[in-house]
């Protein structure tokens, strides 16, 4: 898992993370969700957009990238 904690709404995140070494395992690309369903697409996908409360007080919200792992 990798957080993105540097990004505002809407950007691309420029560079992806560093490529995580498992023994045992061949990495397989970031994904959206810890089930690796949705590849994170770093040439066209973009942060989300920012939430509000009924206060109009911004959600704090954490990004996450979960690194998917092929058994080798």
């Amino acid at each position: 898992m990798f957080l993105i904690d540097n990004h505002e709404e809407g950007e691309k995140i420029v560079q992806p993370p560093y490529n995580p070494i498992r023994e045992g395992y061949t990495f397989s690309g970031w994904y959206k969700e810890a089930e690796c369903i949705n590849k994170w697409d770093f040439e066209n996908d973009v942060m989300p957009e920012f939430r509000y409360d009924e206060n109009d007080e911004r959600i704090f919200e954490i990004t996450y990238l979960y690194a998917k792992w092929d058994k080798k």
